[in-house]
């Protein structure tokens, strides 16, 4: 066995002694110190001192065949002077603030215990004994703790025997059962792209039921959509009850009216991953809504994929006929794609890994509508060698007043030289127009007066040698 010092790390004894220094002068003036060519302290006036304290005890360490362990101490004092001892007894030579032990074989479920004495002229401190334990597979866990929980030394380190998303090193290092996969401190992950999330507390890890605060920072120029994943809702700061592994998406963007062009609507967005305004793809060189990047996932560890959907949504009433047009497109592998809805009934589909911009346009009678564009992921990705995005977008949603309907044009003759006109009274008004050809066509409004009889227009129109063609026009 050989256990040496280590004065490699001493610069950590003298860095508090330091600290301790500067309160100790503000406390007595009159104190003086000498210091050698290395910085440590020399010599103190008496007057100024007090028994060392130990801000940093040594920590239990792991050995493996062939490796070393290092034990350390952080004192506070002046004149330090330092003892380690081995199941309390004391180490020949041992006298620095760290113990490096090598050589040791490995015997047993346990080492031993090193633990360290810090005196100077004023008293002295005991640290509390860290254990030096046996790692004989060399993955970072004692193999006492191994046997204890697994039976066993076949279990990795990375690996998550009990399945609660907690692998068996952190178990180890946290205090928990890792064979109880209601044993663990759980994790948050989260996902943010054009901005970030204040967590508070920010910690690696929680404990059960714990509740944080998360806090949604746009980056300049972005602003924030929502939440998807474990918290839901487009609030900046949320809270979030810890009571398993949490995983949450702060999705950032343009507002989406501004995207869309269309802020007299109120956008909301669902799903896997939610819609947001961007500039990188658009049909008028400005902005659009892109859909959430979502991804096919499994249910379980050994369950089959499933697909997944973002949606992007607006409900309005009209007291009018309007008229509803917008651009879109689409990059997806088919079948994947987006789907057009009004009132949860499809009326159009966009599919394909490269599918230019397409203009849709259709009349809406008076009424509540509720628009939804939903983006839908298939299972599974087929390679096939052709690059696609995997999103939907929508661009420049408009609504305006609608043109009607143009009535049925009646015709009938009245007189060897006369022509009547007709067509139903509503509430649009249409013009009669005449032309003498088609190609090229020159249309002029009549200028022949319109009666109504028994609710119907009508417009007498006297015959001419050549032919001519009527229509109506509104307005």
């Amino acid at each position: 066995m050989t256990l040496q010092t280590h004065p490699g790390i001493r610069l950590r004894t003298v860095a508090a002694v330091f600290v301790s220094m500067a309160l100790t002068s503000l406390v007595a003036r009159a104190a003086s110190y000498s210091y050698d060519l290395t910085g440590n302290i020399a010599s103190a006036n008496p007057g100024a001192g007090g028994a060392p304290t130990l801000p940093v005890q040594p920590q239990p360490q792991v050995f493996q065949t062939g490796g070393m362990a290092t034990f350390s101490v952080v004192a506070a004092g002046i004149g330090l002077q330092y003892q380690w001892l081995s199941n309390g007894v004391p180490i020949l030579g041992a006298n620095a603030d760290s113990l490096l032990v090598a050589n040791l074989p490995l015997v047993g479920t346990n080492l031993g215990n090193f633990s360290a004495i810090v005196s100077n002229a004023f008293g002295s401190v005991t640290s509390a004994p860290a254990a030096l334990w046996p790692d004989a597979n060399a993955n970072g866990i004692p193999d006492w703790w191994e046997m204890k929980y697994f039976g066993n030394l076949n279990q990795p380190a990375s690996g998550d025997f009990d399945g609660d998303g907690v692998n068996n090193l952190n178990e180890y290092l946290e205090g928990t059962n890792p064979t109880n996969r209601l044993s663990f401190n759980p994790r948050l992950y989260i996902q943010a792209a054009r901005g970030s999330v204040a967590v508070s507390p920010d910690l690696p890890y929680y404990t059960l039921g714990q509740v944080i605060s998360l806090t949604a920072i746009p980056d300049p120029g972005q602003g924030f959509v929502g939440w998807s994943g474990a918290v839901t809702g487009n609030k900046p700061t949320v809270s979030l009850l810890m009571n398993t592994n949490e995983s949450v998406v702060a999705n950032f963007g343009f507002p989406l009216g501004v995207a869309l062009d269309n802020t007299n609507l109120v956008w909301t967005t669902t799903g896997g991953a939610l819609w947001f305004g961007q500039a990188e793809v658009s049909a008028d060189g400005i902005s659009s809504a892109q859909s959430g990047p979502i991804v096919s996932y499994s249910i379980s560890d050994t369950g089959p994929f499933v697909g997944d959907q973002t949606s992007l949504q607006t409900t309005f009433f009209i007291s009018q006929p309007q008229q509803l047009g917008f651009w879109w497109t689409v990059s997806s592998q088919p079948p994947d794609g987006v789907a057009f809805s009004i009132n949860s009934n499809r009326v159009a589909t966009l599919s394909g890994q490269s599918v230019a911009w397409q203009n849709f346009r259709t009349n809406l009678a008076a009424g509540v509508y509720t628009l939804t564009w939903t983006y839908s992921k298939g299972p599974v990705n087929i390679p096939d060698g052709i690059l696609y995005v995997d999103a939907a977008w929508v661009d420049q949603v408009t609504l305006t007043t609608a043109a009607p309907t143009a009535p049925t044009l009646g015709v009938q003759t009245t007189g060897p030289h006369t022509i009547l006109f007709y067509w139903p009274v509503s509430p649009s008004v249409f013009r009669l127009q005449q032309t003498a050809a088609l190609n090229p066509a020159s249309w002029t409004d009549t200028t022949n007066t319109v009666n109504v009889v028994n609710g119907m227009n009508q417009v007498s129109v006297g015959a001419v040698g050549a032919s001519h063609f009527y229509r109506l026009v509104y307005p």
